[in-house]
């Protein structure tokens, strides 16, 4: 192709593409019909149901499950106080199974890899 059909083809995939979305937007309309006439009529909702249904029980749920989260740690205390040193024993995850004293007794060499050949990375020698 062509320089001068490049931005033509660009054009024409760009309106193609939106095509849909404008359809869809224009052809979309409110629902005008009426309701059918077996439908009973709704009572209408007290303002003090309205607050239930939708201020309290949300603000319930929401007070439970933060107590549920919050009284495990309330129950067995604080270990570790903002602002304070750590005081707890150090945590390697995804380390050695043994624990940090493993982690001294493993072989140099094991951890750089044996010669070039055992790389793998960017270089891709296998």
């Amino acid at each position: 192709m062509s320089d001068l059909n490049q931005p033509v083809v660009r054009r024409l995939s760009r309106a193609v593409a939106l095509t849909p979305a404008v359809l869809v937007s224009v052809a979309s309309t409110a629902a005008v019909a009426a309701p059918p006439e077996g439908w009973e009529v709704a009572e209408p909702v007290s303002p003090m149901a309205f607050l239930i249904v939708l201020v309290a029980i949300p603000l319930a749920l929401f007070v439970v499950i933060s107590l549920l989260v919050l009284i495990p740690s309330m129950v067995r205390g604080e270990k570790h106080a903002p602002g304070q040193a750590w005081r707890s024993e150090s945590e390697w995850f995804g380390g050695p199974r043994g624990g940090l004293e493993a982690a001294d007794k493993v072989d140099p060499k094991a951890i750089e890899g044996h010669d070039e050949a055992d790389r793998g990375g960017a270089s891709v020698r296998w």
